[in-house]
């Protein structure tokens, strides 16, 4: 992790093991790849191979805000295995995501109570972003684990309409995808009725000193809903702490078709793969130029004194971070684990992570001198003027040669 000009994390090699999940309870969790897709005691990640979105609002209720109440306790039995990969596929199939999925524009008056909350948390917001299996899961867990921090798990605040029954599609949402209760899967029962989300994350941010969320971008729809996001967040969160998170391209690529295969949701091909991935590195670059608090986690690179830089940044002790991760749970895959028509890309977009790796690691200097993709001498490129130019040029050399 590191800001916009100091490197916060110390380097590994790429062969150093990715981070997984602390397994304290082995006999209660579900895993793939190394990652927990379902936990039936502590903690869940979500299992829904590319699908974030939430189901859809039911009729607008009141949105006054109304005294506080208890938080709601656990209101489920824990479902089977085969009904709960059913019920994801169901969901998975019903609730499309991307730029698509988008509802009416919210209301003139709502935009404004949005407005005025969103000004008044933007300092106090944490946002947790990445490419999806590249690790914000995890890092998701292991930070609302600290005392100080509430993070939502993907409410795409992005994309939803604004309607007064927020708390019911986000738990409706992950009780679908077989998820238990916890800070990063319940909206706790604040209101006396259900509220928009902002009204939720404003109630939240007088309990808490950080609150915000994890965002993932999905294979599909990848490069537009980046840009949507950024709009988005430099809107109504430009003064927030963003976290992006990555994870060697070969093994994102293999996670996620492999999990979208077991699930039985749609399995996005190599270059949509790709390309959501290197379009979360654009977003990055472009952020770490425009935002003022931007910070990168590798998750070959998470360690104690990364969680310690980190919470010194974010003013926010995290002590117990660490424990999250166990480094022998992910496995490691090679080129031979994909096509050979897909290996020359894969080879490429490797090499430009690991350049993107050792740059971001060093520190990127001179974030606001000019750039152009177009200048005559190359020596006018600085570090990041140069890996902005490859990405670009790396996304539109991109093509589909059949999966």
């Amino acid at each position: 992790m590191r800001d916009a000009k100091t490197p916060l994390a110390r380097a590994t090699s790429l062969s150093a093991p990715l981070s997984g999940v602390f397994n304290r309870r082995p006999a209660s969790r579900v895993w793939f790849d190394g990652i927990v897709i379902c936990d039936f005691i502590h903690q869940a990640d979500h299992i829904s191979a590319g699908r974030a979105t939430l189901p859809e609002p039911s009729p607008r209720t009141s949105s006054l805000r109304l005294a506080p109440s208890a938080f709601c306790g656990t209101d489920a039995l824990t479902p089977t295995f085969p009904k709960m990969f059913d019920r994801l596929r169901r969901t998975s199939r019903q609730h499309p995501t991307g730029p698509q999925s988008e509802t009416l524009a919210t209301p003139a008056s709502d935009a404004d109570a949005l407005s005025a909350a969103c000004r008044r948390i933007a300092p106090q917001g944490l946002f947790v972003i990445g490419a999806a299996r590249s690790g914000t899961t995890i890092l998701q867990n292991a930070l609302n684990a600290a005392d100080g921090i509430f993070l939502f798990g993907e409410p795409a605040f992005h994309r939803d309409p604004g309607h007064a029954d927020f708390a019911t599609r986000y738990n409706g949402m992950h009780r679908a995808w077989g998820n238990q209760e916890n800070k990063s899967s319940h909206c706790p029962d604040l209101f006396e009725t259900d509220a928009a989300w902002w009204d939720y994350l404003a109630c939240l941010a007088d309990r808490y000193p950080r609150v915000g969320a994890k965002i993932v971008i999905n294979p599909e729809h990848a490069m537009d809903e980046s840009r949507q996001l950024f709009d988005f967040q430099c809107r109504h969160f430009y003064r927030s702490h963003h976290v992006f998170t990555f994870r060697n391209p070969l093994d994102v690529l293999v996670s996620t078709r492999g999990l979208a295969q077991l699930t039985g949701g749609r399995v996005a091909t190599h270059t949509e793969v790709l390309r959501s991935f290197f379009a979360v590195l654009q977003l990055f670059v472009l952020s770490l130029r425009n935002l003022p608090h931007v910070h990168v986690v590798f998750h070959e690179a998470v360690d104690a004194d990364m969680f310690h830089a980190l919470g010194k940044a974010l003013d926010t002790p995290l002590p117990h971070a660490m424990d999250y991760y166990d480094h022998g749970k992910v496995r490691h895959y090679t080129l031979e684990d994909i096509p050979l028509i897909h290996q020359p890309s894969m080879t490429e977009a490797m090499t430009l992570y690991e350049d993107f790796r050792h740059e971001a690691l060093a520190g990127f200097r001179l974030l606001q001198i000019e750039q152009n993709n177009g200048h005559l001498d190359d020596a006018h490129f600085t570090a990041l003027g140069r890996l902005s130019w490859r990405i670009t040029r790396f996304l539109d050399g991109l093509v589909e040669p059949g999966d």
